[in-house]
């Protein structure tokens, strides 16, 4: 496979360009999660309702393992490609991005690809059909396509990868509903879920520059790396994957060891929902990572002002969904999903706090990632893991799901507490002000756990009780915020207002207004 030098052809991309593209990009994956989350939704209540809790616990546990393995697929290679590949074409060394991208395909397919699918043969248990789906559609098609994602990353075209998500995940819950309406069974769900999402790896390639697409597809021996790359891609990948156990539905393992099948439903239900509420605000970070990695290249200046945005705007976000979603949503699972789910509601009401505290501290990943400072987010996820496990074993046995509530977010806080804290000293800033920042995703908690056990405390019907506790939370969070003076600054303002569509924007204008301060 020869390695053939791509001519230089960008210039180098300034500040403001880096920023621009990465408000669009956050922008596109807004909507694309704003119109993907709700289809999700509506077709996981189906299939909740078709299989019952102990077959979706099933489903559950096996859609965590290919989360794991996921997480081994692009492992801590991804992550430095997409870093040093950011750097390099901020600076307009596209040759360097290029051959970057051939060696890490030449990686995937030599390395990787066979690793993970061994990882599969032992520890799926599944009939042979739904075996061979697995090991061809999520493991052979992403090795050997899944490098224009990269790209995406890399060019800071993030917009054009929500695009190709929103299409994706149409496709995908279209087939999910079919095939559990008509055959009902977790594996068929599940292999359909892989076959499509197998099939859609390689459209990020039609958009990406046609000097990266030869290089994803024509791979190379990894040799002859960045000086550093694989000072940080090791640590990086062990991290990957050690995250991967801790922030995802890890804890399933560990019921379907110690818990009964329902329980382990309920939790499952529990958690998928809670990704639901808050994937629009955890959608923001994907295009920072790139953004933020191109920033440090050009104006380092502008990170620790970038950060405190970020904080600001994330808080704000999770600060409304917590208080107008969550309560309702806690309060109606049993009218969703049936009442062999009602013992969901509460779960659903702790795994969203916990979760929205996890999304606004979501993006230090991003600013962490861009010091290239593999070696302390993997200290991190360990210690974070070994909280997690050993909560989970020590809580599922007599609590059940409420246990691995418990330990999930045990694991999730602390890995965020640890980064939070270095990434805090190495800005300069104080954790008093992290904290001001932070404030409105603590008064949204408030106002949702006071909206959800009023409305657990009136009579009558759930329907009214539920739009009722959505109402009073977001009012009395807003008029919080505003009192206590916490929310977006003026700025801000104006930077998210320009990310949004021109028909949108009278609309979500004077939401701005209403959870903005001078001078926050």
């Amino acid at each position: 496979m020869p390695d053939e030098a791509v001519p230089d052809g960008p210039e180098a991309l300034s500040a403001g360009h880096l920023q621009q593209r990465a408000v669009r990009g956050a922008a596109w994956t807004v909507v694309n999660t704003f119109v993907g989350i709700p289809v999700a939704f509506a077709v996981n209540l189906v299939v909740a309702r078709v299989l019952g809790a102990s077959d979706y616990g099933r489903l559950a546990l096996l859609m965590a393992l290919m989360e794991f393995v996921g997480a081994l697929l692009t492992s801590g290679v991804a992550t430095a490609v997409i870093q040093f590949g950011a750097k390099a074409h901020a600076a307009g060394r596209t040759a360097d991005v290029a051959r970057l991208l051939s060696q890490w395909q030449g990686f995937r397919l030599l390395v990787v690809m066979p690793v993970v699918a061994t990882v599969v043969l032992l520890v799926a248990d599944v009939p042979p059909q739904a075996m061979a789906v697995a090991i061809v559609f999520g493991v052979v098609l992403p090795a050997a396509l899944d490098g224009g994602a990269a790209c995406l990353g890399i060019e800071n075209k993030t917009a054009d990868g929500a695009k190709i998500a929103l299409v994706t995940t149409i496709a995908t819950q279209a087939a999910v509903l079919v095939v559990a309406l008509v055959v009902r069974t977790p594996d068929a769900v599940w292999a359909t879920r892989l076959v499509v999402v197998g099939l859609a790896v390689g459209l990020c390639l039609f958009r990406v520059a046609p000097a990266y697409r030869v290089a994803v597809l024509r791979p190379i021996l990894p040799r002859g790396l960045p000086p550093g790359f694989w000072a940080f891609a090791v640590p990086m990948g062990l991290a990957g994957v050690v995250s991967g156990l801790v922030s995802s539905r890890s804890e399933v393992f560990v019921m379907n060891w110690l818990a009964e099948p329902a329980e382990l439903g309920i939790y499952a239900l529990a958690f998928g929902l809670a990704v639901h509420a808050f994937a629009p605000a955890q959608a923001l970070v994907g295009p920072l990572i790139p953004a933020i990695s191109g920033l440090r290249e050009v104006d380092e200046a502008a990170v620790e002002p970038a950060f405190r945005r970020v904080t600001r705007a994330g808080s704000t976000v999770v600060a409304l969904i917590l208080a107008a979603g969550l309560a309702p949503l806690a309060l109606l699972v049993p009218v969703l999903y049936g009442e062999e789910f009602a013992a969901a509601s509460p779960v659903v009401l702790a795994l969203g706090i916990s979760a929205g505290f996890a999304t606004v501290g979501g993006p230090v990943f991003a600013f962490v990632s861009a010091r290239l400072s593999g070696k302390a987010i993997l200290a991190a996820n360990l210690v974070a893991l070994v909280v997690d496990i050993g909560l989970a074993v020590l809580l599922i046995p007599g609590l059940g799901a409420w246990g691995a509530v418990i330990a999930n977010a045990g694991g999730a806080l602390t890995t965020l507490g640890i980064l939070s804290g270095r990434e805090l000293r190495a800005l300069g800033l104080p954790v008093r002000t992290a904290l001001r920042d932070a404030l409105p995703a603590f008064i949204g908690a408030v106002c949702a756990v006071g909206a959800y056990v009023g409305a657990t405390h009136l009579s009558g019907p759930v329907l009214p009780r539920a739009v009722g506790a959505g109402l009073a939370g977001v009012l009395v969070c807003i008029v919080l915020m505003r009192t206590l003076r916490a929310g977006l600054s003026t700025e801000d303002r104006g930077a998210v207002g320009r990310a949004i569509p021109s028909r949108a924007g009278r609309v979500v204008g004077r939401v701005l207004h209403w959870v903005s301060v001078p001078d926050a």
